[in-house]
């Protein structure tokens, strides 16, 4: 699981939501940064039993079998649905901490903490209905659409 957690790159996708922030000490933000957080871990693996999840089945029918879902079956013994019961519990485990480090953490500014949080808000959109950043043609394209045609008010 270890190495689904770094090969799934989201930490260095939550760090490029960094560069253009202004009002924030970069050197001890930056040492923060690097220490590796609990918030950053939770956020490696929350997208990585998510995406596991969701493109279990398109990744099986291509033939790649190196996916979490099907190592985690083989190396437990288990079923896939007892597998997803499992991610799913990694998720829900992992969303806790990250609520955790946003509501304690305070060696940060609050906004490096809420795009964190963000950024966690947008597994459940993507992986909703499945695989929405590969096939993004079904709720996906609504979501994204909807935020032209309709935006939110300020």
């Amino acid at each position: 699981m270890e190495v689904g957690m770094v090969a799934a790159g989201m930490d260095d996708f939550a760090s490029y939501s960094f560069i253009a922030m202004e009002d924030c000490d970069e050197k001890s933000f930056f040492e923060w940064l690097n220490s590796k957080p609990r918030i950053f871990q939770a956020l490696c693996a929350m997208y990585g039993v998510t995406n596991d999840i969701a493109t279990y089945e398109l990744e099986m029918k291509r033939g790649e079998v190196a996916n979490g879902v099907n190592c985690y079956m083989k190396q437990h013994g288990v079923t896939k649905e007892e597998t997803v019961e499992e991610f799913n519990k990694i998720y829900r485990e992992n969303q806790k901490i990250i609520m955790e480090e946003f509501l304690t953490t305070v060696c940060v500014p609050r906004q490096v903490l809420m795009r964190c949080l963000n950024i966690s808000r947008t597994f459940d959109v993507m992986y909703k209905e499945g695989d929405g950043y590969t096939e993004p043609l079904g709720n996906l394209k609504d979501i994204i659409t909807s935020l032209f045609l309709h935006p939110i008010p300020l």
